[in-house]
């Protein structure tokens, strides 16, 4: 797959391109961005260095766009003003499908496209992949990113019914230790 996929232009004054190791300092502080807006910024742990190892090597655990400005015409310079994190999962009742982890555009970039674009690159690398679905999950307060999800043609599986029924677990580091030593 190209750096830039070829389906459409980007957002005037952006391109969208696949995330490269250099990226990562800017990435960890949007999720540190992304994280503070949530109320979860005590829980960012991730560092440039682990994202750069997990991100980049021989079997990256995630993938990454990001939305970079285009240099300007007087310093020459760009900043990245948003990313979407994603990785491939497996569903034993459909096959492969992608899973948005986060994706985040810059508040004072909001409203140009730039999210569109995000959404539609993982779209489209879903489709190239052959994919069944793309999930993600949006907090039950955020009214706005609900709507956008629906504007761009995403269903509320909560509202299906889908999930009512289950429940969320995780084993942390420790519990994952103690477990694999029994």
């Amino acid at each position: 797959m190209s750096e830039q996929l070829q389906n459409g232009p980007s957002p005037p004054g952006y391109i969208i391109r696949k995330a490269r190791p250099e990226d990562c300092g800017h990435i960890v502080t949007m999720i540190k961005e992304l994280a503070e807006h949530d109320g979860l910024g005590h829980k960012v742990a991730i560092t440039e260095d682990k994202l750069r190892e997990d991100g980049f090597g021989d079997n990256p655990y995630f993938h990454c766009f990001v939305a970079e400005t285009t240099p300007d015409s007087t310093t020459g310079t760009s900043i990245l003003a948003g990313y979407l994190m994603y990785f491939f999962m497996y569903d034993s009742y459909n096959g492969r499908f992608l899973y948005v982890e986060d994706f985040y555009v810059s508040p004072s970039q909001r409203g140009s496209g730039i999210g569109t674009e995000l959404m539609k690159r993982v779209a489209q690398v879903g489709v190239e992949t052959k994919c069944t679905k793309c999930e993600f999950i949006v907090h039950d307060e955020n009214s706005r990113a609900r709507r956008f999800y629906e504007k761009l043609g995403a269903v509320n599986s909560t509202v299906e019914g889908e999930w009512r029924r289950f429940f969320w677990y995780k084993f942390d580091m420790p519990s994952m230790e103690k477990l694999a030593s029994r």
